[in-house]
């Protein structure tokens, strides 16, 4: 008697509607600011097509839909990486040929800021360890060290990183503009750490700080 399994998940349950609610504020920020560079109905469609494969996927458990869900994922971040970083620019330009007001200048900043700290937070997830699903099938070596991986008297021994310790990542990152808590091990991550690292000092160095002077 031949046995039917289940494939294996790509990410738990928690951890996809979490990645759906955070590409939800990714779309949103990127259509709503005043200097936004992308049209509003791209984040409409973009996250409807997401919420299909995810629920798709949930239903189904097939793995093509699977795959076809971390593709959309994969797209949906980068795509917010390239408007949030266009984003970025086009306020610079602004700012160094027209006057701004210093509340839109505030709202921007924040805006690219939280963009910049939720998409890293999504990618940092996704290349850890060769993905979700690689690191639940155990075997790949990680991308960061966090502390709780070794740490084997105070957490349970399968303990994993999930979606909340990317999003401290994330956070501490972009906040501190170096690694507080979780190191990371590769090159690629390394370069992406100083990635949401420099996109963040600008936005406060060059966007926020004007923003001040305006006011000043």
């Amino acid at each position: 008697m031949v046995s039917h399994q289940s494939p294996p998940q790509t990410a738990t349950f928690s951890d996809r509607l979490g990645v759906l609610c955070i590409l939800l504020v990714v779309l949103g920020l990127n259509v709503v600011d005043r200097y936004r560079v992308a049209p509003p109905w791209l984040g409409e469609a973009t996250f409807a097509l997401l919420a299909v494969c995810v629920a798709v996927a949930t239903i189904t458990k097939s793995p093509f839909w699977h795959r076809v869900q971390m593709y959309v994922i994969w797209g949906t971040v980068l795509l917010g990486l390239v408007l949030n970083s266009w984003n970025l620019a086009n306020v610079v330009n602004k700012l160094a040929f027209h006057s701004v007001a210093a509340s839109t200048l505030f709202y921007t900043a924040a805006t690219i800021w939280l963009n910049n700290m939720l998409c890293f937070t999504l990618l940092y997830w996704l290349i850890d360890g060769g993905g979700p699903g690689a690191r639940r099938a155990g075997g790949s070596l990680p991308d960061f060290d966090f502390p709780a991986s070794n740490a084997t008297d105070k957490v349970r021994k399968d303990w994993q990183p999930q979606l909340v310790d990317y999003l401290f990542l994330g956070f501490t990152t972009a906040t501190a503009f170096s690694p507080t808590e979780a190191l990371p091990l590769t090159p690629r991550a390394k370069l992406l750490m100083m990635f949401e690292s420099a996109i963040s000092l600008i936005t406060v160095a060059v966007v926020a700080a004007r923003a001040i002077n305006i006011i000043q």
